[in-house]
């Protein structure tokens, strides 16, 4: 039971974080301020949510996460559901600060919970089930953001927090679950960022960075192109449902051909699908088969990644769930602001391709990381 509640609040954590993007020009409009003072939101709500969670990790690996992992949803809902009831611009900074860092203590406890209720031999099934709820979770974001706005303007996002109210006292109405032994402290905080982890962490980054560069930069593109919007939104919806199916099946496949393998095999085929994304007419019917592969195998790596990192270092599995999910997104995206001005300045072919190139030292990184055996418990 326990892993589903968790996968429950992966979705709804994640459906409430993706209600801020779509709904900046209502809060500007709500505020009077302009679109660089609204995305200061944008930026303090990702940086704590993302580059905290290694840290957030660290606190989970020393408490009983079951709490940490219901506090975070319950933060990330109160944040984001009074997005209309704050008079002042500063005082929702302060709250949506807050709302980060319950995201950051939820995706690092949560996802370590799972990977350790889980027997050994499943371990990659029931992490890429924790992932897909959090993709499915961010795609109708922006649908149920949007729908209730125009219902019942702002202040009606309040309602729906019992999404994550619920769930989150159900979870704390099970035993406690603490780590046995030693707990993690901060010398062994500061050695995940070398040897293998480190390098699973590089090589996710590098994947990330090129995907996410690639996927923010799609609409951009297809304009410059003459492409309607209609097709780029179905573009964009191909791609994220196809990101959440590969999430699902990659920790499956790990299971059964290894976590290795699947690492290596997702990079390995995912370098020429990105060259056709590139070359190939975006009109043709076939690009959309590329798109929707290409999603798949390169978000197949995430769960895998978690999965291989929290074999590795099996008592700080908090800790290193957080360094492989919001940090390696954050950091990616600490990048795109300079790779959105070299693209104006350079044009978008040139710069993605250049891009590209971070795929062949992501696929040695990936090759490098021996690979534990999982318990079979």
């Amino acid at each position: 039971m326990l892993p589903l509640l968790l996968a429950w609040l992966h979705a709804v954590n994640d459906l409430f974080s993706n209600f801020l993007t779509p709904l900046l020009p209502k809060l500007m409009a709500h505020f009077g301020v302009g679109l660089g003072t609204v995305g200061l939101l944008v930026s303090v709500y990702s940086l704590t949510g993302s580059l905290l969670q290694p840290l957030a990790g660290l606190v989970a690996d020393r408490m009983d996460r079951r709490v940490l992992a219901a506090l975070g949803p319950v933060l990330v809902a109160l944040g984001m559901g009074s997005l209309g009831l704050w008079p002042r611009f500063e005082g929702l900074l302060l709250v949506l600060g807050l709302a980060g860092l319950g995201s950051a203590l939820f995706h690092a406890s949560g996802a370590s919970l799972v990977g350790e209720l889980a027997p050994g031999n499943r371990r990659g099934f029931w992490l890429s089930f924790f992932g897909s709820a959090g993709y499915l979770g961010l795609s109708l974001g922006p649908v149920v953001a949007l729908f209730t706005v125009g219902a019942w303007g702002l202040k009606g996002l309040f309602w729906l927090t019992p999404l994550a109210l619920l769930p989150a006292l159900v979870l704390l109405r099970l035993p406690p679950v603490r780590r046995q032994g030693r707990p993690a402290g901060w010398r062994d905080f500061l050695r995940v960022f070398r040897g293998d982890v480190a390098r699973l962490w590089g090589m996710a980054t590098l994947r990330s960075l090129v995907f996410m560069s690639f996927s923010t930069t799609l609409p951009y593109w297809f304009a410059q192109r003459g492409i309607t919007d209609a097709y780029t939104a179905v573009s964009l919806s191909t791609y994220s449902f196809s990101a959440t199916l590969g999430a699902f099946l990659g920790g499956t496949l790990s299971d059964r051909w290894g976590r290795k393998a699947v690492l290596v095999g997702t990079l390995t085929f995912g370098l020429p699908l990105y060259l056709a994304l590139l070359f190939f007419p975006a009109e043709n019917p076939l690009y959309l088969v590329f798109l929707a592969l290409t999603g798949a195998l390169m978000n197949a790596g995430i769960p895998v990644a978690v999965a291989m990192a929290q074999e590795l270092e099996p008592g700080q599995t908090a800790t290193v769930s957080g360094l492989l999910m919001g940090f390696t997104w954050g950091f990616a995206g600490l990048f795109y602001a300079p790779i959105g001005h070299l693209i104006e300045v350079f044009g978008v072919m040139p710069v993605l391709l250049v891009l590209g190139v971070l795929l062949f030292p992501a696929w040695i990184l990936a090759r490098s990381v021996r690979g534990a055996v999982p318990s079979r418990a």
